[in-house]
């Protein structure tokens, strides 16, 4: 049994699979580890196994319990439906933003390929047979129409010998014919409305446009990179034109774009978020008035120079996250490929391109700026216009629809049938229930505990005192790129002065400096460096606010200049662009929670039990307290202007009163220089002296003012109610979290193997394969938290059901020699994976604030290694008490009822 993998397929026009997720139709290979090499041989094969031999063709169950399917127990139940993406695309679809990025492609690319939910529309995928499956898996699932990539230190001749050896020869070529159909040159402004559950009674202003525009039309990569570079000038940016215009004109609370290129009829779409319905034609109008009008008097020069150096140091840099740098390059050269075999590197192969677009005149207003803006608005006949309503019990309706179809689908069924569907359910459940057994584990190729290669070093930084402020200094960089962050330890400010640091992190950057314009700071900002981010970090213990650049080397005096003229020069006192970023985050903050339920769930259960997740829930877009303090922040800010203004002054003065540091991250041979920039960065902000700046006087009115602002703010009404909170949201799935405490902290490493088991075993069958929950997760945290989250869920109680039994389950646990060290070969990879110059740095600065070292680590890693059944017993006890624990849960309106028999405290979001 193996995860599928959400990938998109090369589509055909034939219906079934518009209604369940594709399999696998694109392999990568990627061999961007450290070695043993047979690790990476042993996934290839496992894979190409999963792709081109599935089980899921040749046994319903599997197409049952991974699709859909009928759940009755006996002939007289009524006809229900589950299975794992089915309730995947049900969480889709209860997101607005998923919706809107579903029904533009119906609209827009209306007659291609595209027009279908590849993920699976949640109407549709009841209308899949088993068979319909299977036949289109035949059709299109042949090694003749796939594309496998290899990416790596290899021997390429090696690996296509093995993969031709092992696979392909086994196949005949067929010619499969794969119809791109398209109707991009038909000129149409087709307007298409649509509806999402919102569960308030006023919300008429709730409503959602996307104005599309076809980008066929811009062919050499050279007129794409313009048209990225057009989208950070237009709405990507913080200082972008059209957004920050269309902003102020109250043309949506949130503004931004979405630039697609990643299938063969490309498009551009601009969306407005929380809009009056009335407001439509002065929004469209509104965008072509404003691209004509830069064409006309043209696009500023700063602008485009900012977006230019943004997306070139975002390219050499390469940074992609977690995500592994030759798969990014891997989807690149699919974009084009996949439509034009004679194209494979051109998004890859970006320099020549940046050297003439860095030669241009910015002012010559026929340059690739200009024109590509006429192709793409001006002189475009295929535009769409999408408008997405909100409807109060929107969802109680299609389940209502849903019954019906069921009730009636029923009766049509023979007794006979319906007795057989019984006795699948049943035969679903026992193969749900039975374990692998040891035969077919040992058909899984994998390492040996012998083969694992310890790293020289997990943590690997120096403490040093650099112009009398600590410096966390981390040498792992061989580029040109200097990382620097700037880290104010705010764990012990007040709750209150949280709630207002939370606002301030919003605008920061994007408001008016005492010297100079937000406009000026960004486009300064992007000429000259990588970009500005502030965050907030969680430790183990402490939360930490931070202030963090990247630049070239020789730049590096730009890092701390922009720094300098943030820190001393930030002025709160730009009513109108304040109150209009926090509605912009207000908005965000409502979507980041319905579709990241399980991130909410898990802060709000662990807020009253750990004061750093207290705080996250306070300060992030996803936290419930957050946003329920930005909705009374928004009703009170306006009239009160002038005392929210300077407490979130004061606050920011207070910043200095906390511990301060600094981390940096630079090839070594530039480690002085900008030891030398920074020491002159301290002596010009003297930062070692800002401490002293913060009065007494400040203390006193910060006092007063947050005594006034606690007469407009209910800040108690925010704090987690109860032991075990039930939150009701539009959403058609629930996310259902629980957190709770351990003492035994000699068992590190030993539950990153726990973690492990989890996720592919104990509630992996229960929540995924039993339940039809689409995810599970298992958090460890070193300050002692455990934390347990389902996502994108059809129960409730099963799941909390399914946490009471973990101690059990661990008590009695009895696993093979062979089993165990699966699951440790599985773990080790939280040590041993090769990590970024990003994550490197950031994962020593982890261990500086969480106080541990190479040792501790080194130690986790040897006690996740001789784990042992004893071990895993005795882990039990870490849970003995679990039904006790806090709980929070994200859920839909029909399991209000439910939630009751549980939950101390239930309420609405909206």
């Amino acid at each position: 049994k193996f995860r599928a993998c959400d990938a998109e397929p090369i589509v055909s026009r034939d219906r079934p699979m518009a209604r369940l997720h594709c399999l696998n139709c694109v392999c990568c290979f990627i061999h961007d580890c450290l070695p043993p090499l047979k690790d990476f041989h042993n996934l290839v094969d496992v894979y190409l196994d999963a792709v081109f031999y599935p089980n899921a063709i040749n046994d319903e169950r599997i197409f049952m319990q991974e699709g859909w399917h009928y759940e009755i127990e006996d002939k007289n139940s009524d006809f229900k439906v589950n299975g794992v993406v089915l309730n995947e695309m049900k969480g889709v679809y209860s997101n607005p933003d998923g919706v809107l990025q579903s029904e533009v492609l119906k609209n827009h690319l209306r007659g291609t390929n595209y027009e279908f939910e590849y993920g699976g529309h949640p109407d549709e995928i009841i209308n899949l047979s088993f068979d319909e499956f299977k036949s289109f898996h035949k059709k299109y699932y042949s090694p003749s129409n796939s594309i496998i990539y290899f990416y790596g230190n290899l021997d390429f001749n090696d690996e296509i010998a093995n993969l031709h050896d092992n696979y392909l020869k086994n196949f005949e070529y067929v010619d499969i014919n794969v119809d791109f159909e398209t109707n991009c040159s038909a000129e149409k402004d087709v307007e298409l409305i649509s509806y999402y559950n919102y569960d308030d009674e006023n919300a008429k202003d709730r409503v959602y446009f996307s104005y599309n525009f076809s980008t066929a039309c811009i062919k050499e990569n050279i007129e794409k990179i313009a048209m990225v570079i057009l989208d950070y000038v237009l709405f990507s940016s913080d200082s972008a034109i059209l957004r920050n215009k269309f902003l102020e004109l109250g043309l949506g609370e949130s503004v931004y774009a979405y630039n697609e290129l990643e299938v063969k009829e490309t498009y551009y779409s601009v969306i407005a978020q929380n809009i009056d319905e009335n407001k439509k034609e002065l929004f469209k109008n509104s965008l072509i008035n404003s691209i004509e009008e830069l064409l006309k008097n043209g696009i500023p020069i700063d602008k485009l120079k900012a977006g230019i150096n943004s997306l070139h140091f975002s390219l050499e840099e390469g940074n992609y996250g977690r995500m592994p740098k030759g798969l990014i390059y891997i989807l690149n050269s699919l974009d084009t490929y996949l439509y034009n075999k004679n194209d494979l590197c051109s998004k890859l192969l970006y320099k020549n391109e940046f050297k003439v677009l860095e030669n241009i005149d910015l002012s010559d207003k026929n340059n690739i700026f200009y024109n590509t803006l006429r192709k793409v608005f001006i002189n475009n006949n295929h535009r769409s216009f999408n408008i997405l309503l909100p409807k109060k019990g929107y969802l109680v309706a299609k389940d209502l629809e849903l019954k019906e179809i069921l009730d009636e689908r029923k009766k049509s069924f023979s007794d006979e049938y319906i007795s057989e569907l019984v006795e699948k359910n049943k035969n679903l459940k026992e193969y749900q229930s039975i374990k692998d057994t040891e035969d077919c584990l040992k058909c899984i190729p994998t390492l040996k505990i012998q083969d694992l290669i310890e790293q020289a070093h997990y943590v690997d930084y120096k403490k040093e005192d650099w112009g009398g402020i600590e410096t966390i200094v981390v040498n792992k960089n061989d580029t040109d790129i200097v990382y620097s962050r700037l880290n104010f330890d705010i764990t012990d400010l007040s709750d209150e002065e949280m709630y207002l640091l939370s606002i301030i992190s919003y605008v920061i950057s994007k408001i008016d400096l005492s010297d100079m314009s937000y406009e000026e700071l960004n486009d300064y900002i992007d000429v000259n460096t990588g970009g500005l981010s502030v965050s907030f970090n969680f430790y183990n213990e402490r939360v930490v606010f931070t202030l963090a650049v990247k630049s070239m080397h020789d730049k590096i005096n730009f890092t701390f200049d922009i720094l300098k003229k943030i820190l001393l020069n930030t002025v709160f006192v730009d009513t109108k662009r304040i109150l209009m970023l926090i509605n912009e985050i207000k908005a965000n903050s409502l979507v980041d929670i319905l579709s990241s339920g399980h991130i909410s769930a898990m802060c709000r259960a662990e807020s009253n039990i750990s004061r750093v997740a207290s705080c996250q829930d306070k300060i992030l877009t996803t936290g419930i307290a957050a946003y329920k303090f930005i909705n009374q922040f928004l009703d009170k800010y306006e009239n009160n202007c002038e005392l929210f203004n300077r407490a979130l002054t004061i606050v920011f003065k207070k910043l200095f009163l906390t511990k301060i540091s600094f981390a940096i991250s630079s090839n070594e041979k530039y480690i002085n220089s900008v030891k030398e920039s920074l020491k002159k960065f301290i002596d010009l902000c003297s930062l070692n002296n800002m401490a002293s700046l913060y009065l007494k006087e400040d203390e006193e009115e910060l006092k007063i003012c947050i005594n006034k602002i606690r007469e407009l703010i209910d800040f108690e009404n925010f704090e987690k109610s109860g032991k075990k909170e039930a939150i009701v949201t539009s959403s058609n799935v629930n996310y259902v979290a629980i957190a709770g405490r351990f003492t035994d902290k000699n068992i590190f490493g030993q539950l990153d193997f726990i973690k492990t088991l989890f996720s592919y075993e104990y509630l992996w069958t229960k929540i995924r394969v039993l339940g039809g929950a689409y995810g599970c997760i298992s958090l460890f945290r070193r300050s002692g938290v455990y934390l347990f989250s389902s996502y994108r869920d059809p129960n409730l109680k099963e799941t909390n059901k399914t946490y009471e039994g973990i101690c059990d389950y661990l008590k009695n646990a009895s696993f093979s020699k062979d089993f165990i060290e699966k699951l440790v070969i599985g773990s080790v990879a939280n040590y041993d994976n090769p990590r970024s110059i990003v994550e490197v740095f950031k994962s020593n600065i982890a261990a500086y604030y969480n106080n541990y070292t190479d040792d501790d680590i080194k130690k986790e890693r040897k006690n996740l290694i001789n784990i042992t059944n004893e071990n895993i017993n005795n882990i039990a006890n870490c849970f003995y008490n679990i039904k006790d624990t806090d709980g929070c849960a994200i859920i839909s309106e029909k399991m209000y009822n439910e939630a009751k028999e549980n939950y101390d405290s239930i309420w609405k979001l909206i």
